[in-house]
């Protein structure tokens, strides 16, 4: 009786393994509902984007309208939200350079100093004071750029809200795939970093008031310090998200216009193997130069502002791994909160150049393929023009950001200055943490 109890126990068992085993397999074999992946993208980019609109960040990119947000003297208008960042920022940067500057223990009480008698007290004040500045100068400069109208070059990919159809995308379904993937895999990052930069604001305020012996001996800086720590932490909160969303939202498009220029490739390559009139040719040629026209307006409106972004961010990532894993400031958590935060940044960095680089190259094989078409046809004097037009733009010192009217950042600039920045830093490393130690 009991075996027979047994046999027919493992007998289910079995039988439960094997479904599992059998619904594994589907599952592993079986692509996805393309359509279902869409919406799932979609509501996922939407999301992204009510986040934005959470920390003030307003682009109107899908519905913008001609009439821009300036006053009389051409400087955006400020809401209710704004006004309270503002206050809240020129408080606390009165609060930073008294507490830097002043030596009175009562005016550090009542100041809520975290850091009070602590050796390195001087250094992260004063780089707290400069993040905090140089995050708000560029929370205006990005919202008084959106109240003039100049973000309404960057709502070309507000056709992806309404799913990645290839023909909506004008590109071909093996492309758009592509770019609904680099899409999705760039805004999951986006989005969780932004909600996780509320927690990160509470460990790096709260941790120093927490761990400092004076907190527990002193109620007043107990009191103050804890009280001073929430407008601090929502300042913090509300100004580097607004950094990172308007990354999130100009890598977007630049990945827009970046992967219409990678169909062309492919399109390029299918002339070159089936027999086309100088027709298709002259029209492929135009859809190109309206492509490489786009892509170059973007980069010349916000050249200096992505530029600041890349040379700040980096120089940012530097000294945080440098106070981190060299100086190991405050104590060692604190110190691996800065380390964290140095190696993000620094590889987000390194990966959107190898990105962009990748791309810039496509521009090479590009030039190869219309070489290879105009030998082996004879073209019109006008679609010849366009084809060297094409071959032009797409070659030499061209491809990459230009700056001004003399300077250009080549692809290889972005590869190279990352490079030199883990150089620096292992000179630093080598050199200057023994003598700390």
């Amino acid at each position: 009786m009991m075996s027979t109890k047994v046999s027919s126990f493992l007998s289910k068992k079995k039988n439960e393994v094997l479904r599992n085993l059998e619904k594994l397999s589907s599952f592993s074999f079986t692509s996805p509902d393309s359509n279902r992946l869409d919406s799932t993208v979609v509501q996922f980019v939407k999301r992204t984007e009510r986040l934005t609109f959470v920390f003030q960040l307003d682009f109107n990119g899908r519905n913008r309208s001609n009439s821009f947000e300036v006053n009389t003297h051409g400087y955006r208008r400020y809401k209710w939200m704004d006004w309270f960042i503002t206050i809240n920022f020129l408080i606390n940067l009165m609060r930073f350079s008294v507490l830097i500057y002043g030596s009175s223990d009562s005016v550090s009480f009542y100041l809520g100093d975290t850091l009070f008698h602590f050796k390195d007290r001087h250094v992260l004040l004063m780089y707290s004071t400069a993040a905090f500045v140089i995050m708000f100068i560029f929370r205006e400069w990005i919202l008084n750029l959106n109240a003039k109208g100049k973000f309404e070059i960057l709502s070309a990919w507000r056709v992806c809200f309404n799913g990645f159809n290839s023909t909506n995308l004008q590109m071909n379904n093996l492309v758009a795939k592509r770019f609904r993937s680099a899409i999705f895999m760039y805004t999951i990052i986006s989005h969780n970093v932004m909600l996780s930069v509320p927690l990160f604001a509470v460990c790096l305020f709260l941790i120093p008031l927490i761990s400092n012996p004076w907190t527990y001996e002193i109620p007043e800086l107990a009191f103050f310090g804890l009280l001073w720590s929430i407008p601090t932490i929502f300042l913090f909160t509300f100004l580097l998200n607004a950094v990172i969303g308007f990354a999130w939202y100009n890598v977007c498009s630049i990945y827009f216009d970046l992967f219409r220029l990678y169909d062309l490739v492919h399109s390029a390559d299918d002339l070159n193997h089936w027999p086309v009139n100088e027709k298709q040719v002259r029209s492929f040629c135009v859809v190109i130069i309206r492509h490489l026209n786009n892509f170059e307006a973007i980069s010349h409106k916000f050249r200096y502002l992505q530029l600041s972004y890349f040379i700040i961010f980096a120089v940012a990532a530097d000294f945080d791994l440098f106070l981190g894993m060299i100086v190991k400031i405050y104590n060692e958590f604190f110190a691996n909160l800065f380390t964290i935060l140095g190696f993000f940044s620094l590889i987000t960095l390194g990966t959107f150049g190898l990105i962009f680089g990748n791309f810039i190259s496509q521009l090479d094989k590009l030039t190869m393929k219309l070489h290879q078409l105009t030998t082996k046809s004879k073209f019109s004097m006008s679609t010849s023009n366009k084809i060297l037009e094409i071959m032009d733009r797409a070659t030499g010192p061209y491809n990459g950001v230009k700056i001004g009217d003399f300077v250009t950042l080549e692809k290889r600039f972005f590869v190279s200055f990352i490079l030199e920045n883990i150089s620096i830093l292992m000179l630093f490393i080598c050199n200057i943490g023994p003598l700390i130690h």
